[in-house]
């Protein structure tokens, strides 16, 4: 070892403490420093707190919510400087505590064991969890001073080692000030959770400064001041550059290709082998993972009774939590998980010295499944109910991953397919999770099952995935069933207004001013729809649609003027055809007899004064009847735009056969609106059946939608959701303005636990 690595090196053996009598005043120091400005810090978030719980109030959709963050909010402008004063004297009382090294009632109930902890009420057991929780995020938020300021106060107190939980300036005795800071509140355990959860961030923000200032203070007493940060996460070692790796014989990081294929745990062992740089290489510790391990396999030695020793307590920690989830059901107690927010359960298991004893190897899988949650409760794409749902699983997930290592390098492995299948399932939610769905309640009752079923058998994953395939397997089905309904009436409707298309511009072809009114008015009433029905039933090569056609030649040639004997002969013989056509066409559309002998009757007339047109000349052409001049041909619908370039949206709903659907089109769009080209018509191209797109609503809300059918013919879109009866038939036109004016997005998610691998894999490499 190297000289210069050596005099970086502090040997705890060899510390050499200042007198009693300095220590304390140090200590002393410290606690004024720290009391004075978290106090201050207390009462400069008071005004942010407020703001962010009214803001947080507004973009909720739950009421119960809604009222609780206003009720927090009310509740601390109204006791705020009772919890200031509260603090300063409960955060001097647990220091001169730790410092004496008592352990204070509050503490003692977070030491309890598990079996103690079953004889503790639910609200102090919650409190106190979220307390632990709490400080367990503050410590990883501050990793690097207070690494440093931990050792130096261990010196202060004359302790070679000093827990957390024992030190009287860790985030776990400023946690415990603030909860009962809080108590001043005299309110429900909810509103006291809320209202921890919102002092967080400030006062992170206010520890890093106190602890690096404190650290900055001992440096200047000569305690330790050699020391520099010799313990950071694994997770954080910067990554030396290849050419520098090379040079100073550190194997080189593997790179972010070579680790996407997921196998996460063999990537972090690999990173921990990267010494920093300057950091002396350590000799091969017993249960340590050899430099240059590049896979895990999936096959591992028995565990050793440390680890059966951890599982078990686990599990215990599994049973605990079922029996508090089972006592708040049968005592009515209100579900605390949104009120909480999230907690990762497993830093707190890492940080309170549970997992002290085991291997090398679980102590790395305790770090790598806490980071895992952490991306997942960290990822605001996840709904808070599926959050708190999937949440616990983190014990079993941690206890699955110790006891079978593929679960990290298989995408395969029923645990992370379960996790996945949840958020395949809550892709039909989107931001709204109704918990009262029959789906929500299905997935709850499969985490439960884990948790109080597994112990040590993974093969539980793989039953619950089985479950949780076939109740999404059963509500495809379903929805499935409901898209197809849905398909045939567009299908159905498509056609019929194509085939109405077809048969207008068919009569609209034969159309002329010199067309008497009477017969414009039978081809536009009656005609045009023969045309419709029999184009749907036989299209328009089929001989049946051709003789509807051709009788509409005749009937315009009958009743135009007969100018000469040959053209009367032939309309004498031409009528017993065209009267049979047209009693046929009409027998098609079921057209009344009474109507059909007026038009007959009607149609005599014309046909006398054809004839007569013929044998009188110019006088008898002019007294023929004629159409108004706004009902003539040429006064078909013009083309007309909204006041908005791009059109509006128009909405026709529509129920068939305990089938709803909506209907919706784009109206009076200029030409140049869309075209092929257009980036927006283009997404909608690409769109294919299965994918998900969010529909943002005129109240502010969002619902999301898989498009399940296409129109082969159209392009009609339709999508449908699960969860819902209702289906919603969009044009490409209409799609397109939705996605151009953002009121439609599409949603590309990978599932959950895959973005909290990615997650994890980017954070190691961003060095």
């Amino acid at each position: 070892m190297a000289a210069s690595a050596l005099n970086n090196v502090v040997n705890l053996n060899e510390r050499r403490p200042p007198s009693a009598a300095e220590s304390s005043r140090m200590l002393n120091d410290c606690r004024e420093l720290a009391m004075k400005r978290l106090t201050g810090s207390l009462r400069e978030m008071l005004g942010d707190i407020e703001e962010d719980l009214f803001r947080m109030a507004e973009s909720s959709y739950d009421r119960e919510m809604q009222n609780l963050y206003l009720e927090v909010r009310g509740k601390a402008k109204e006791k705020w400087p009772k919890v200031e004063v509260a603090f300063s004297r409960h955060f001097v009382d647990v220091f001169n505590h730790k410092m004496r090294g008592e352990m204070d009632t509050a503490m003692k109930t977070l030491a309890a064991s598990t079996q103690e902890l079953r004889l503790v009420e639910e609200d102090d057991l919650a409190e106190s969890i979220a307390t632990q929780e709490l400080a367990a995020r503050l410590r990883e938020q501050n990793e690097d001073e207070w690494s440093l300021l931990g050792e130096r106060v261990a010196l202060l107190l004359g302790r070679s080692e000093l827990k957390d939980e024992e030190n009287p300036i860790s985030p776990h005795a400023v946690c415990d000030a603030l909860k009962r800071a809080c108590d001043e509140i005299e309110s429900s355990v909810r509103i006291k959770l809320v209202l921890l959860k919102q002092v967080e961030q400030h006062v992170s923000r206010a520890l890093h400064g106190i602890y690096a200032d404190l650290n900055s203070e001992m440096v200047r007493w000569n305690v330790l001041p050699e020391l520099r940060s010799a313990y950071r996460r694994p997770v954080n070692y910067p990554a030396a550059p290849p050419q520098a790796a090379r040079a100073e014989g550190i194997p080189p990081q593997p790179s972010r290709s070579e680790e996407a294929g997921g196998d996460l745990l063999a990537f972090l062992h690999q990173m921990m082998q990267v010494p920093r740089r300057g950091q002396p290489q350590q000799p091969a510790q017993q249960g340590a993972v050899p430099q240059g391990l590049t896979s895990v396999p999936d096959s591992i030695p028995a565990p050793d009774s440390r680890q059966v020793q951890f599982i078990d307590s686990l599990t215990e920690m599994q049973r605990l939590s079922t029996l508090m989830n089972e006592k708040g059901r049968v005592d009515g107690l209100p579900d605390l998980g949104q009120a909480m927010g999230t907690m990762n359960v497993l830093h707190q298991i890492r940080a309170n010295g549970a997992s002290q004893g085991i291997g090398q190897l679980d102590a790395i899988t305790i770090d790598i499944v806490a980071m895992l949650f952490d991306f997942i409760f960290d990822d605001a794409k996840i709904p808070d109910a599926i959050k708190a749902l999937v949440g616990r699983l983190q014990i079993p997930v941690l206890k699955v991953a110790m006891l079978d290592k593929g679960f990290f390098s298989s995408k395969a492995h029923p645990a992370r397919r379960l996790l996945d299948g949840i958020s395949r399932a809550a892709l039909a939610w989107g931001d709204a999770v109704d918990q009262d769905d029959p789906l929500f309640k299905e997935i709850a009752f499969i985490v439960d099952r884990i948790q109080s079923d597994f112990e040590r058998d993974v093969a539980v994953f793989g039953d619950a995935l089985n479950l949780l395939n076939a109740v999404l397997a059963e509500r495809d089905a379903l929805a499935e069933d409901m898209a197809e309904r849905s398909a045939e009436i567009m299908r159905r409707r498509e056609t019929e207004e194509i085939a109405w298309i077809v048969a207008g511009e068919a009569v609209m072809r034969r159309l002329s001013s010199g067309v008497p009114q009477g017969v414009r008015r039978f081809l536009l009433d009656h005609w045009q729809h023969v045309l419709k029905e029999l184009h749907i039933r036989h299209g328009e090569e089929h001989h049946a649609y051709l003789s509807a056609t051709a009788m509409m030649d005749d009937l315009i040639w009958s009743v135009s003027p007969k100018t000469g004997s040959d053209e009367r002969k032939q309309l004498v013989n031409t009528l017993p055809g065209l009267l049979r056509a047209m009693h046929h066409g009409l027998d098609v559309v079921n057209v009344p007899e009474d109507v059909r002998a007026r038009f007959l009757d009607e149609l005599v007339a014309l046909h006398s004064a054809a004839v007569k047109a013929g044998l009188g000349g110019a006088e008898a052409l002019a007294a023929l009847p004629e159409l108004e001049p706004d009902e003539a041909t040429t006064a078909g619908p013009a083309a007309q735009y909204s006041v908005n370039p791009e059109g509006e949206l128009f909405i026709t709903r529509i129920s068939e056969n305990d089938v709803q659907i909506e209907e919706v089109a784009l109206v009076g769009a200029a030409p140049s609106a869309a075209t092929a080209g257009d980036a927006c018509m283009q997404q909608v191209s690409a769109l294919g059946r299965g994918d998900w797109v969010e529909f943002r609503q005129d109240e502010g809300q969002s619902v999301r939608a898989r498009l399940s059918w296409v129109s082969p013919q159209r392009g009609l879109f339709l999508f449908t959701n699960p969860r819902s009866p209702r289906a919603t038939s969009i044009s490409q036109e209409a799609l397109a303005y939705q996605f151009r004016t953002g009121l439609a997005r599409i949603v590309t998610e990978m599932p959950m636990f895959e973005r909290a691998v990615n997650g994890v894999l980017e954070s190691l490499s961003v060095n």
